[in-house]
Order: C-alpha cells, then sequence, then structure tokens
C-alpha cells in the first residue's frame, strides 16, 4: 500500500520516510492492542476456571479420591500445595480484585511451567492447589517445586506503579504403593506444606515417612494455632508504662495474646515461635498494627489532653518483611495517624542482626517516623559501645539488669552512666520489671526515670485500662 501511494505520486524523500513510519507505529500499536485482548481473555478465562467445573476444591478432592479408587501398580500422580504468603495483608491493602489479579497472574504462569494435562484450582484464598499427573521422581520434583517458586517471585503488577513479588510456600506429595487412603495422603501434604512455612520464605518441602515421624506433634499444634487465627481468638492486650517524675502513665505497650477455648489466655511464649516458623507471624502483625491504631484513636477521642504513645514489638521475622514498612504506612494512611505518635519495639539482638534484611527495614521505620525503643537491653558493654551507632528513642532495660544492679555497684554506676549518656542524645530509659516497692525506689535512687512492670498494671484487656 505503501509503495503505490509512493507511486502515484511525487512525495520528497522525508514525506515518505514519515509515511513508513507512522505505518510501523499503526501497526505496532493494533498488535499491542490485540495481544492485551488476548491477554486479557486468558486472564478472564482463568478467573472463571479457578470458580467453576473441575477447578474448585470439593472437585479437586474429587478428582483425587477418583484417582485412590482406581489405583493400580502403574499409578502415578503428585499434589502440590502453593500457599501465597501474607495473602490476607494483600487482599486487605489492595482490594480483592487486585488479588485476584495476582492470583490469576500466577496460575497463568504456572500453567506454562506445569506438565501438559496438570490441573490448577484455587483450593482456598491464599492456596493454590496443583495435580501433575505424571511419574516424577524427588529430582524431577524438587526442580518443579523450584521452577514455581522462581515464577512466585517474578513482578506482579497489582495497580499503577505498584509492583509485587510473591512469597511461597509448597508442600509436594506423591502417590505410591503405601498411601493408605486420601485423608492420610492430604494430611502428609499438609505437613510437609507446615514444615516449608517453618523453614522460611520461598522454601518447599516434600513429603517422606521421617517428616512424618518428627514433625507431626509439632503439626497438630500449628493447625490448632491455624484454626484460632481463623476463629479471631487472638487479642490485644495492654500493660502502662510510667512516668515515674510526674506520676502519669507515658505509654501502654501492645502485647499478642490467644484466648484459648479451653486453657484461657496465652502469652506469646505458648504460640509465638510456631507464627514465626509459619509466617502467619507477618500479616497477624499487621492485623496487630490496626488494632493498636484502632485502640490509639479510641483513647485519644475519651483523653484528649493526654498524650499517651502506644508501642507494639515487631520480631526479627517481621523484620525480615520487605513489604513491612510500606504495609504500616498504608494503615497509617487509612487512619490518619502520624507514624511519631506509634512506637516500635525491637529485641537488642534483633536491632544488632547483621542481616542486611533487617538493617534496611529499621531504617525504612525511622525513615517513616516511628519511634523506635531497644527492648531487653543487657549488660554487656558490647551493647552500651555500639548503642552510640543507633537511632532510638528509647532504651528498655532488661530486668535481669536492674536485679543485678542491686547487688553490684559497678552495675549500678554503669545504670547511672546510662541515665546520663539518655539525657545527653535525648532518648528515654525505661526499667522493665518492677514488681514491688523496694525495686521502684531503687530505681528512682537510679534516676531513671521511666518504668513498667506489675506495680503498675499487670497486661489487660484495653477494657480494664479504658482503652
Amino acid at each position: 500500500m505503501i509503495r503505490q501511494l509512493l507511486a502515484g505520486a511525487e512525495l520528497k524523500p522525508g514525506v515518505a520516510i514519515l509515511l513508513v513510519v507512522l505505518f510501523v507505529l499503526v501497526a505496532a500499536a493494533a498488535m499491542f492492542f490485540l495481544y492485551r485482548g488476548i491477554r486479557k481473555d486468558r486472564n478472564r478465562y482463568i478467573a472463571d476456571k479457578l470458580k467453576i467445573g473441575e477447578l474448585n476444591k470439593d472437585s479437586f478432592d474429587d478428582l483425587i479420591l477418583r484417582r485412590f479408587h482406581s489405583a493400580g501398580k502403574n499409578t502415578h500422580f503428585s499434589v502440590f500445595f502453593i500457599e501465597i504468603n501474607d495473602a490476607k495483608n494483600i487482599r486487605e491493602s489492595f482490594g480483592e480484585k487486585q488479588f485476584a489479579g495476582a492470583v490469576n497472574t500466577l496460575v497463568e504462569r504456572l500453567y506454562r511451567l506445569l506438565p501438559k494435562g496438570s490441573k490448577v484450582c484455587l483450593y482456598e484464598y491464599d492456596l493454590l492447589a496443583v495435580l501433575v499427573d505424571e511419574d516424577l521422581d524427588k529430582k524431577a520434583l524438587s526442580d518443579l517445586a523450584s521452577f514455581c517458586l522462581l515464577e512466585g517471585r517474578k513482578t506482579v503488577s497489582l495497580i499503577t506503579r505498584v509492583r509485587l513479588e510473591l512469597d511461597l510456600s509448597i508442600g509436594v506429595n506423591s502417590y505410591n504403593a503405601f498411601s493408605a487412603n486420601f485423608n492420610a495422603f492430604k494430611q502428609n501434604l499438609e505437613l510437609a506444606l507446615a514444615v516449608s512455612k517453618r523453614n522460611g520464605l520461598n522454601k518447599y518441602t516434600i513429603y517422606s515417612s521421617e517428616i512424618s515421624n518428627s514433625e507431626s506433634e509439632e503439626y497438630k499444634y500449628y493447625q490448632e494455632i491455624k484454626s484460632a487465627i481463623e476463629a479471631n481468638e487472638f487479642t490485644l492486650y495492654y500493660q502502662p508504662v510510667y512516668d515515674l517524675k510526674n506520676n502519669v502513665i507515658f505509654a501502654y505497650e501492645s502485647l499478642l495474646r490467644w484466648n484459648h477455648k479451653t486453657l484461657g489466655v496465652l502469652a506469646p511464649g505458648k504460640f509465638l515461635n510456631i507464627l514465626e516458623q509459619s509466617g502467619d507471624i507477618n500479616w497477624v502483625g499487621a492485623w496487630a498494627f490496626e488494632q493498636l491504631l484502632i485502640a490509639q484513636q479510641r483513647y485519644k477521642q475519651k483523653n484528649p489532653d493526654k498524650n499517651v504513645t502506644f508501642s507494639m514489638n515487631l520480631s526479627p521475622k517481621q523484620l525480615m518483611n520487605p513489604n513491612l514498612t510500606d504495609d504500616f504506612r498504608r494503615v497509617l494512611k487509612k487512619y490518619k495517624v502520624p507514624a511519631n505518635e506509634v512506637c516500635m519495639e525491637i529485641v537488642e539482638f534483633a536491632m544488632f542482626d547483621k542481616m542486611p534484611e533487617v538493617h534496611e527495614n529499621i531504617q525504612k521505620l525511622v525513615q517513616c517516623g516511628f519511634q523506635i525503643a531497644l527492648d531487653d537491653f543487657g549488660l554487656e558493654m558490647s551493647s552500651l559501645k555500639r548503642l552510640e551507632n543507633l537511632q532510638v528513642n528509647w532504651v528498655k532495660l532488661d530486668r535481669s539488669f536492674i536485679d543485678e544492679a542491686k547487688d553490684d555497684l559497678l552495675i549500678g554506676g554503669v545504670a547511672n552512666s546510662l541515665v546520663g549518656y539518655a539525657e545527653k542524645n535525648d532518648f528515654r530509659i525505661i526499667a522493665e520489671g518492677i514488681e514491688d516497692d523496694v525495686t521502684l525506689d531503687f530505681i528512682k535512687e537510679l534516676s531513671i526515670p521511666y518504668g513498667q512492670g506489675y506495680y503498675f498494671g499487670k497486661p489487660k484487656a484495653p477494657a480494664e485500662y479504658d482503652i
């Protein structure tokens, strides 16, 4: 067409070149919109497939059951459980539609990767189930699981200028002559997934009898905690921090508790390790932060003249989450709370952790405006020396520090020096574990200006402190 146009008219060379360029641009644009239309149709197709027909939870289970009922010597298949870590937080931050788009993108990538005839379904809102109808040895399963993890780490576009890498955990179980029944097969698959989550983000585990022998009891407890999360049995308690000079509440520390159905209220020592191992600590932490802001706003409405800071604890595992500060920033924006009204408490060994992700997250929290507390500060001189390089607003002295200072004049002198150093460098010293008048009087002798402990109040439900 361009040649005919040029032949029918005498055009200057520059005009002819311009026409050619325009033609190429129009053709490229047409191809782009055609490709985008095909991609949209593909995504829509996948979204439909996730919800209907054979690719839903019940029919997927029926499919595996039929495999068991018709199994013979030559029956071979494997099932993958692929969990999207932090899915709840992604849904709440970006909305159901954006999360569904991210899942569809992942499913599309998996279909391109998996052997022909494989089936994928959205088993739960954060869990994909994959049936691979081939006889794969352990190495082939390992390679396939590794490739699935890599697909999750590829960037997914949620909304304009927002890119996300999905962190996955994968459990794998293969049918063999020793697979007793469907229920046992599924339980072992869930056990493999739980082990992967315990080992950290982006891990996979292939079920074996050795895993069953060593992990089954812990898995049962993990399942109980998982049910507690779904039943909203976790809550926040609060403990006051006192300004000892003016005898007023200076801050409230929030503390996670589990309202167990039969055992009553359980402290974090009973469940925190499992939450960290499974990765659930990330979205539980995001939930706790939102609850903290709600409580803070409620308290300010009741006490508009009081300037009280609310704090929460961050575990080392949370500090390895690359989305931590961005997630918190979105919640702050939602409730219109300035970051400097919240203090993040970080245990001493995490503050000095050599992992770059931890240091980067602490710096991001500081840059966002959060106050930072160094929790469980100990006696080691290395800690005192390294304190010079940290940007902290509070230093909370471990109870053992105070107990030893009572009997050791040298340690008492260290405490006095620390108080003087804090005054010069504009951060607060808080003594933890105050339980009686003797300890309180000793704290005041050391000129430590803030205190916390059962003497002032135990951790309690918010209503008991009128929060």
